[in-house]
């Protein structure tokens, strides 16, 4: 005796393109989801390179007088370069050649899996104010 419908219960061919879909909606998630941790990680080195970048503005402050009014070119000597540069290896601090009241301050760290290298620096605009002589 033969049955006129099928038993209910889903065919073998219905799961499989089933378990397809779900593979690739998957694989999409895990995409996003490596894409969404590379923009945290460069969010991260974005925060610590602003604080690289504040820091050596801050170190600069300490040596006003001598920069603006030195006999010596404070600015230009290895040791004031050293200690103004991040102790981080992933970072670079990037300088003007001369020491001037109102410049420019970039940090640039280095993280190979963001596409676009425009996205791994940040520019601070530093203003000084014009000290006295006799500072």
């Amino acid at each position: 005796m033969r049955l006129s419908q099928p038993a209910p219960g889903f065919s073998l061919l219905e799961v499989m393109v089933s378990i397809v879909v779900a593979g690739v909606a998957l694989l999409g998630l895990a995409a996003t989801q490596l894409k969404a941790l590379q923009f945290a990680t460069n969010s991260y080195y974005y925060s610590l390179a602003l604080v690289q970048g504040q820091n050596a503005i801050e170190r600069m402050w300490i040596e006003q007088c001598q920069l603006q009014h030195g006999v010596v070119d404070r600015y230009n000597e290895a040791s004031f370069k050293q200690a103004i540069q991040p102790q981080s290896r992933v970072f670079e601090l990037i300088m003007p050649n001369a020491f001037a009241k109102n410049m420019a301050v970039s940090v640039r760290w280095f993280d190979e899996r963001m596409e676009n290298s425009l996205d791994n620096q940040i520019r601070l605009s530093v203003a000084y104010p014009t000290l006295p002589n006799n500072c």
